[in-house]
């Protein structure tokens, strides 16, 4: 018999994970709703069971077709564990298609619900846009951070809090420092031995930035390569051949 704890995991794996990635994969280019749990977990299970569904009819068909490739499952609907024991193998390859099944098919869903032109929305503060994201690698973020007296601070960014709220953040410049004072033209440089200055964001106006490269890495040199136009473009059709090598490889297992 198989252990009720067993049974859970695999319940959940089956169920939950398809629909927490198509939910992930959903919420990258669909602005942020205002949803309560229930809605946001009734909808993951439901994509998980229609995921699941799909794909457990996906290796009902395999077995049907090539005997032995794939779990019987009326037979393993009416002995349980005793079938899981007479066939360990076999149960576990057929599990592992098909929660491999159940996540591509989520994948190409959502890449046929999506327009092609839908640009991923980045969940995340402008702060980390304008200072990380953005800079990319190589480069440093130069800051002009003017206070709400006039003050202008400029330096590297060097961190920053992540209070959602920014006047509850602390922004932290790093070397070379320096400050203009209101109604000053020039600013003065802080000496080279005062390496960092924290401001607190509730005094914070408005914020320039510039992006410097660093001089031991140039510009560009640390770009991540991208995958293929094809790929990028329609990755449906890759989950469907990714599908299809799954069959193919429990067709070949059946062989053995």
């Amino acid at each position: 018999m198989v252990p009720s704890s067993v049974a859970a995991v695999v319940v959940f794996l089956v169920l939950v994970t398809p629909g927490t990635a198509f939910e992930l994969l959903w919420q990258r280019t669909r602005p942020r709703r205002d949803e309560s749990a229930f809605i946001e977990v009734s909808r993951v299970v439901l994509t998980g069971v229609v995921f699941s569904a799909a794909a457990t009819a996906t290796l009902a068909g395999v077995a049907a077709l090539v005997t032995g490739s794939a779990v019987d499952p009326v037979a393993l609907l009416r002995d349980g564990g005793r079938y899981v024991d007479r066939h360990p193998a076999l149960t576990i390859r057929s599990l592992a298609a098909l929660l491999g099944l159940a996540l591509l098919y989520a994948v190409a869903a959502h890449d046929l619900l999506t327009p092609p032109n839908a640009r991923r929305i980045v969940q995340e503060t402008a702060w980390h846009t304008a200072f990380s994201r953005m800079a990319g690698r190589g480069a440093r973020a130069f800051l002009s951070v003017q206070l709400k007296d006039g003050t202008t601070v400029t330096g590297y960014s060097a961190g920053y809090s992540t209070e959602p709220d920014p006047a509850k953040r602390d922004l932290l410049l790093a070397a070379p420092l320096a400050i203009r004072p209101p109604g000053d033209d020039e600013a003065k440089a802080l000496e080279r031995a005062w390496q960092t200055l924290a401001i607190s964001g509730a005094e914070i106006s408005t914020i320039a930035a510039c992006y410097v490269t660093r001089p031991d890495q140039p510009a560009g040199s640390g770009t991540r390569p991208r995958a293929p136009t094809w790929l990028r473009e329609r990755p449906w059709r890759s989950c469907l051949a990714g599908a299809a090598g799954i069959v193919a490889l429990l067709i070949v297992f059946s062989l053995i």
